[in-house]
């Protein structure tokens, strides 16, 4: 007996297959909506609640400090930040306000911080300025040798005007610079130590020469002081010794320059003199 071959039904299992695959693929959208929904609410709850949050009066500035500011105001500064009372601490974008700080050539560094709720702390650093360079005009000078600021008739300060230098003889992207310029700064450096034969405010011109080096104008009378290159802490020591001899009581003998270029000999010139006068160093002095 011959058994009869059973033919699938290929049709209706093509079928069934489709509708799975289309049930399936039903659920995946179904699923990337719930997840889009999801998200779309989450990111929704997020804005209403940072609006909230940035718009509360709970969260009103009611209290700003500012440190560390000498040559600026408060005011200068709040105005520079773009910060004022009763704004919203939240709402504050503290990088950009650090940034608008950053801007004014008279602050090099600034911090800002929030404490909730009601306070914002801002704490910066102010340039020192420790000499007028000349060039085409008039620019501050730091104390880190950076040039920051054209001088203004409005400052009203008083530091030693730089002259003798060119743009080329300054490093502006760091603390380097020429021989005469890094001279210069070591002067300056040494004058600002206390008790300096040469305080910094008794001091009016420093000429850079790049051949015979750095010569000082300074005193009530103008006093020349020859400094050359090099050794300048030993030179300031000699001065000292040398502007004791030639002090009378609080007033300075009439002295036109006094060449420090040699350490083993002074060399001073009378006011109105013509010849010069060599004093040899000794320790007595």
């Amino acid at each position: 007996m011959v058994r009869k071959r059973v033919r699938k039904n290929y049709y209706k299992n093509s079928r069934a297959r489709k509708k799975e695959r289309v049930l399936r693929r039903c659920v995946v959208c179904m699923k990337i909506l719930l997840v889009a929904i999801a998200m779309g609410g989450t990111s929704l709850l997020f804005i209403l609640g940072h609006d909230a949050l940035t718009q509360s009066s709970y969260f009103e500035a009611r209290m700003i400090t500012v440190e560390g500011n000498h040559r600026l105001s408060t005011a200068t500064i709040l105005k520079q930040g773009g910060v004022m009372l009763h704004d919203n601490i939240l709402g504050m974008n503290l990088g950009l306000l650090r940034h608008r700080l950053l801007a004014d050539p008279w602050i090099c560094a600034a911090e800002v911080e929030r404490e909730l709720p009601v306070s914002i702390h801002i704490r910066v650093r102010e340039r020192v300025p420790i000499a007028m360079l000349k060039l085409n005009r008039l620019f501050y000078l730091d104390e880190t040798g950076e040039v920051f600021k054209s001088v203004e008739p409005s400052d009203r300060i008083r530091v030693p005007v730089v002259t003798g230098l060119k743009l080329s003889d300054i490093d502006l992207n760091g603390p380097g610079g020429s021989r005469a310029f890094k001279a210069i700064m070591e002067v300056l450096h040494l004058s600002r130590l206390h008790g300096s034969v040469l305080p910094l405010d008794a001091i009016h011109n420093i000429h850079a020469d790049p051949e015979m080096g750095l010569t000082l104008f300074g005193f009530e009378k103008g006093l020349a002081i020859k400094l050359g290159f090099g050794d300048y802490e030993s030179k300031f020591n000699r001065l000292r010794d040398m502007m004791t001899y030639f002090r009378r009581g609080e007033a300075l003998l009439d002295v036109e320059c006094i060449d420090l270029n040699d350490l083993e000999r002074v060399v001073v010139r009378p006011s109105g003199g013509v010849s010069l006068l060599g004093v040899s160093y000794r320790k007595e002095i």
